[in-house]
């Protein structure tokens, strides 16, 4: 079997549930030497890691909160002293927020930007200059990063467009370097978060062109696709696995 991912060293934050974990597992079963971060889903991501070490991939798990933006550089140093080197970060960590403006908490706000867009920033900073030329930077945005299609989400679209627009700027900074730099940006997925049978997921459904849900594994094959060898001349990309959401 075909493994393109093969001897490549991959970082992948927020690892453990859900789109991440999905990531992860795509990314192993190409060949890739994955670490990934939890915050708080310590079982589940001792059970991917069990998982994925007993087929044969070379997987480990880091604990590490992105509500604690200053802890990320040292993450860097871990998974450099770990693996000896990176050569693709996928910045999938985040959380969701919704409410209207003059409802929304200071703490809400800190909170939501801290872990959606001042980890991504301190983990791309400090990965950036570790990473050698054909280097990948996948950052999982949002089709909320493009367009506020609804009301009450003033939060959560500003810290994806903040992450969207890194993806476009960086791209520009570290081309020279010939590292390339993408977003994702996943419309209504089947996770936890936002399951296909929850509260609003008929009227989702009815706004994707597709009439479903994506799953988890359709946003992972796109990351693979960016972080492997046929996606050499692609940067400053906005990828949409939506649906046809923002079509």
């Amino acid at each position: 079997m075909i493994k393109p991912l093969k001897a490549q060293n991959i970082l992948v934050t927020g690892g453990s549930r859900g789109i991440g974990a999905a990531i992860v597992r795509r990314l192993a079963y190409d060949g890739a030497n994955v670490g990934f971060t939890y915050s708080r889903s310590d079982t589940a991501a001792a059970e991917l890691t069990q998982m994925l070490t007993a087929e044969g991939a070379t997987v480990k798990a880091y604990h590490a909160d992105a509500a604690r933006p200053q802890d990320m550089p040292a993450l860097v140093d871990r998974f450099i002293e770990d693996f000896g080197r990176l050569d693709v970060l996928v910045n999938n960590a985040g959380v969701f927020s919704g409410a209207h403006i003059g409802e929304i908490d200071a703490a809400e706000y800190k909170r939501v930007m801290q872990i959606n867009v001042e980890a991504l920033f301190m983990l791309t900073n400090a990965a950036a200059g570790a990473m050698q030329a054909g280097s990948r930077i996948v950052n999982i945005s949002s089709v909320l990063g493009e367009r506020a299609a609804v009301a009450g989400l003033s939060l959560y679209n500003a810290s994806k467009f903040a992450v969207t627009g890194f993806s476009r700027s960086w791209a520009q900074d570290l081309g020279p370097r010939g590292i390339l730099v993408n977003a994702v940006q996943p419309g209504p997925i089947n996770t936890e978060m936002n399951p296909e049978d929850g509260e609003k997921a008929d009227q989702m459904k009815q706004q994707t062109a597709l009439g479903r849900y994506g799953q988890p594994n359709e946003v992972a094959g796109v990351v693979a696709f960016l972080a492997g060898p046929d996606a050499t001349y692609i940067t400053g990309a906005t990828v949409n696995v939506d649906g046809g959401w923002n079509a």
